[in-house]
């Protein structure tokens, strides 16, 4: 029961953080405005914004409430679509505050869940869930909840997963109940992370990959039936996500085919790889349009577009093999793209919420640095940044620090760093198909996830390290204490030597 109540009391903390973070509790609602990607899923949910011109997207501000109308036939088949469905309802009004507080709730029961499976050997690793809970609270992660965007489903099923990730760290195979609710946060959490975009794929892949390597004994048994549960569950969630990702990718192939070619070519190879044209098909000086993204000027005055739009899946391609041929580009791009989690605030994006009397953009978006449609802007905003190195140096000792969990296990704060490991792997991925998907096109919003998992990742290695440094220096302050207080050791005095009889 103890246990039982630190739990609740913890996920009662959490909640009320991410209330409060979200203007829920009082004050004005903060979310994230509609780039264009929001009609994707309200429109499957039969909604309708409530706006003069019925549209969302580039209002400049967040269009809170919604009509109900007829699904439309081409949504995007992604998990963000069932829960705004399950939310909205079939009648009235619908505003966006109440997806915020069912994603508070859903917050609120797997903290609950994480919170008592990971102090299973004592109360003090509940700690193991604060790197994972600190960055959730941080408005620019947070306010996505309320919006209706994608990544409010994969930042949601990205702290489920990485929760379950702690618990498997926290706990030992014979934790039976324990090791089997970390394994369904694991599941849970893959699932609603990877089908949430096609760019959140990589945190599906590590949710199975936890999965088979995990061992849960429920019971007393045999050491091979705690091997049973883990790769059972991984083969499911595999049968499971094949229809749903090949539905995914064809509506992706379907509907942004020859935008994300066009943003590939232009803003990745044209860029990376100057005079890479004629090897693509396109006249050499298409390499003057080099940077130009899709959006927001379309085809217009853009060198090459036909050839791209004859055959967009035949030029991707190409522009993947000599990606890969080339190492130096593809690490120099993931570079780029883990630099631009520095730009997670999406400040393009308003977070007030809409009103008639609320100006909006003039021609439809921003081309700012942050959304990568410009070369010029995208490179001054790059270059304005501070700490580049910063970002590739976290990913190396995220690495570093699951080696060092694997290899000595034997502390608790030092298995830690499997949590660490698994963000970092999770946000290299995220990184990776954002830049080899669209090129460096909107790049801060593409690895917006990635830099959520990134401040994981500090705060985990922060967790592993922060004892161990403190227990060394403690044993230093002893030792020296020790040496300080040693008592000196007095040669004893020497006895005069005799005085030989007769001398004066």
């Amino acid at each position: 029961m103890k246990r039982w109540g630190l739990a609740v009391a913890a996920a009662v903390v959490a909640a009320l953080g991410l209330a409060l973070t979200l203007g829920l509790l009082g004050g004005t609602p903060t979310g994230a405005a509609d780039n264009g990607d929001g009609f994707r899923l309200f429109c499957g949910a039969g909604l309708v914004p409530r706006t003069p011109t019925h549209v969302a997207s580039w209002q400049g501000g967040v269009v809170l409430d919604f009509d109900h109308g007829m699904p439309c036939k081409n949504a995007l088949p992604s998990s963000g679509t069932v829960i705004l469905k399950a939310v909205a309802g079939g009648h009235g009004v619908f505003s966006l505050t109440k997806l915020g507080w069912f994603y508070v709730m859903l917050v609120f029961l797997v903290t609950v869940l994480a919170a008592w499976a990971v102090t299973a050997h004592g109360r003090r690793r509940i700690l193991f869930l604060v790197p994972l809970l600190v960055p959730l609270l941080d408005p620019d992660f947070a306010r996505v909840f309320i919006s209706t965007m994608g990544e409010a489903a994969g930042l949601f099923g990205a702290y489920t997963l990485l929760c379950g990730v702690a618990v498997i760290a926290a706990t030992k195979v014979e934790d039976g109940f324990e090791r089997l609710s970390a394994l369904a946060l694991v599941a849970v959490g893959g699932v609603i992370a990877g089908l949430a975009r096609i760019g959140f794929l990589p945190l599906f892949v590590l949710a199975v990959v936890v999965c088979l390597v995990t061992g849960a004994r429920a019971g007393r048994g045999r050491w091979w039936s705690g091997r049973i549960f883990g790769p059972a569950l991984a083969c499911l969630l595999v049968l499971e996500i094949i229809t749903p990702v090949r539905a995914d990718l064809a509506w992706q192939d379907r509907n942004f085919g020859e935008v994300n070619t066009v943003d590939l070519v232009y803003t990745l190879a044209l860029v990376e790889m100057p005079g890479s044209a004629p090897e693509l098909g396109l006249p050499a000086d298409a390499q003057d349009s080099a940077g130009r993204a899709f959006f927001p000027n379309g085809l217009r005055d853009l060198v090459g577009a036909d050839a791209v739009k004859n055959d967009p899946t035949g030029i991707e391609h190409k522009v993947w093999g000599m990606v890969l041929a080339r190492p130096d580009v593809l690490a120099h791009a993931v570079a780029i793209g883990l630099q631009s989690t520095y730009g997670r605030s999406l400040a393009y994006l308003p977070d007030t919420p809409w009103t008639p009397a609320t100006v909006a953009p003039v021609g439809g978006g921003p081309a700012s640095g942050d959304t990568g449609a410009d070369p010029q802007t995208f490179q001054q905003w790059l270059d304005d940044m501070g700490l580049p190195w910063w970002p590739p140096l976290l990913l190396l000792l995220g690495m570093a620090g699951a080696v060092v969990a694997l290899v000595r296990r034997r502390r608790w704060t030092t298995r830690y760093g499997i949590v660490a490991g698994v963000a970092t792997t999770s946000a290299l991925g995220i990184v990776v198909m954002a830049v080899v998907g669209d090129g460096y096109y909107e790049i801060a919003k593409h690895v917006w996830l990635a830099a959520y998992l990134l401040d994981v990742t500090a705060l985990s290695l922060c967790v592993m390290a922060v004892p161990v440094l403190a227990r060394r220096a403690f044993e230093l302050r002893e030792r020296r204490r020790r040496w300080v207080r040693a008592p000196v050791a007095v040669p004893a005095e020497t006895p005069p030597e005799p005085v030989p009889a007769g001398s004066s």
